[in-house]
């Protein structure tokens, strides 16, 4: 086989791996990273709720989260002892919404206790 040929060659696998990827990511859903920080006081209602619903279920739970949002601060010390607990949820738009709904309805039910999400977009590598 000549260097002409075996260029043309690798030019042609190298086009099929591109086409390969454009394909796959076409086919990827489109995912969305969610950080939910909450008061641990409200922890057990969010999970049930997130746990019966179609969420993805695709989590990071950090146990103890230090901080201070528009409530009062949750520091785990003497002066402030409450704490914070986070979830890191990975989803689609459809299960990021059903994900809203949820933190809708307990922004409802505990308006004094504090709950954040914030959402991104995520590339899974």
């Amino acid at each position: 086989m000549s260097k002409k040929d075996k260029s043309q060659d690798n030019d042609k696998k190298e086009k099929k791996v591109k086409e390969s990827e454009v394909e796959q990511k076409a086919t990827e859903p489109k995912l969305q990273r969610l950080e939910i920080i909450m008061s641990q006081s409200i922890e057990e209602d969010f999970v049930t709720a997130f746990m019966k619903e179609d969420t993805g279920r695709m989590f990071t739970k950090l146990p103890v989260v230090m901080g201070r949002g528009v409530t009062e601060p949750k520091m785990g010390d003497a002066v402030w002892p409450q704490l914070n607990c986070m979830y890191i949820v990975i989803c689609t738009k459809e299960q990021a919404a059903v994900v809203k709904s949820i933190i809708d309805r307990l922004h409802q039910e505990y308006p004094k206790e504090g709950l954040a999400c914030f959402k991104s977009k995520v590339k899974l590598l």
